[in-house]
């Protein structure tokens, strides 16, 4: 073997590694970063906003009271498209304190602030619930600020029974999207 096909097969082994320990990181990082990053900004979201849904919208001060409202919670999410589909889904959640790990809340976050926050084109309109790795990783429609701006703003409207529920339904609509098998009202 010449000296100019050892470079060459040395040249070629080398990228192949190379490209297979890229792979093998990136599967790595969407795995056991990525992932559960986002699942975990979205589940923090689902509980801050279902404690101020059973707290006269109040915020929550603390994990704790967190706590609380991860162990009466339910084990999946239900949302609405804006076409009026439901859609009920599980996905994994995490314990409050990997939840703590992983992200941060502004405990003194004021809700009646808050709602007056404009949506924005890019970014969230706000940043009370972060990762504390600095990044942010969520899924599409998911951003928890988003979330909570959403919920809030319906919240605030919801009083006229018009204000659609956060994913599209309107409380009237939404008895009507509910069907029984051979497309009964219950």
């Amino acid at each position: 073997m010449t000296r100019r096909t050892r470079i060459i097969l040395g040249s070629v082994s080398a990228a192949v590694l190379g490209a297979v320990g890229f792979l093998a990181y990136a599967v790595y990082q969407a795995g056991h970063v990525v992932i559960p990053n986002a699942y975990a900004v979205w589940w923090t979201a689902d509980l801050v906003i279902d404690h101020m849904e059973k707290h006269d919208g109040a915020w929550p001060r603390s994990w704790d009271e967190l706590r609380a409202t991860s162990e009466q919670a339910y084990k999946g999410t239900v949302s609405t498209n804006l076409d009026g589909t439901v859609i009920a889904e599980f996905r994994p959640r995490d314990t409050i304190e990997d939840l703590q790990k992983r992200v941060g809340i502004d405990w003194s976050a004021d809700p009646r602030e808050l709602v007056k926050a404009e949506s924005k084109e890019k970014g969230p309109p706000f940043r009370v619930i972060w990762l504390r790795n600095g990044k942010s990783t969520h899924y599409q429609g998911k951003e928890p600020n988003e979330m909570v701006l959403d919920y809030l703003k319906w919240r605030e409207k919801r009083a006229t029974n018009s204000a659609p529920e956060p994913g599209g339904l309107t409380a009237e609509s939404s008895s009507r999207a509910v069907k029984t098998e051979g497309g009964r009202e219950p």
